[in-house]
């Protein structure tokens, strides 16, 4: 029963690994024919693997991907990181235009523009409140709204802060969904 076993295991390790080691030579090994055999041919220009070969290329050269700083996003293309252009606070750059060719990666841009704007005008506005809470208090004045400014600038700080990772989540996704539907 044992020796049933191991040889239908080796058989099926066989049968996965000769296909592999074919793809990985960049050759096609026809059922029944050894590895060696099918490196005798040359592939010809339009052969399947030589147009994969190009196609990653293309997407070697037009991929997106962003690079943050504090406060804003540098969008890079391909391999080299061409930069071409910066997200962040306040900064207008039209990623929908940029991932037009992909309509889930516009939906995604949008979401982005959205809470980035969102995002930015809150954490502006709560830092704004937190800092006059702070100054209000620093003032020695026992005022009873300086406690209440620098919760109400916390809170919008903390707000802020949430929608702008959920900005930068949705242009992480915006970035996914266009490389995946370039050809490769």
């Amino acid at each position: 029963m044992k020796s049933r076993f191991f040889s239908a295991l080796t058989v099926g390790a066989l049968i996965v690994a000769v296909p592999a080691a074919a793809q990985q030579s960049g050759h096609i090994v026809a059922a029944g024919a050894s590895p060696a055999k099918a490196g005798a041919s040359t592939p010809s220009p339009s052969s399947p693997a030589i147009a994969a070969i190009d196609s990653s290329r293309r997407y070697d050269s037009q991929a997106l991907r962003f690079e943050s700083r504090w406060g804003s996003a540098d969008i890079k293309r391909g391999t080299d990181g061409a930069s071409v252009g910066t997200v962040g606070w306040f900064r207008g750059f039209d990623v929908e235009r940029l991932v037009a060719s992909s309509p889930r990666a516009v939906a995604e841009a949008r979401s982005f523009k959205t809470d980035n704007f969102r995002g930015s005008l809150a954490t502006s506005a709560g830092a704004l409140t937190l800092l006059t809470g702070i100054a209000v208090t620093s003032n020695s004045s026992n005022n009873a709204a300086s406690p209440v400014l620098i919760i109400l600038g916390v809170g919008g700080v903390a707000w802020g802060a949430q929608h702008l990772q959920l900005g930068y989540s949705a242009l992480s996704r915006a970035f996914w969904w266009y490389n995946r539907d370039l050809s490769r």
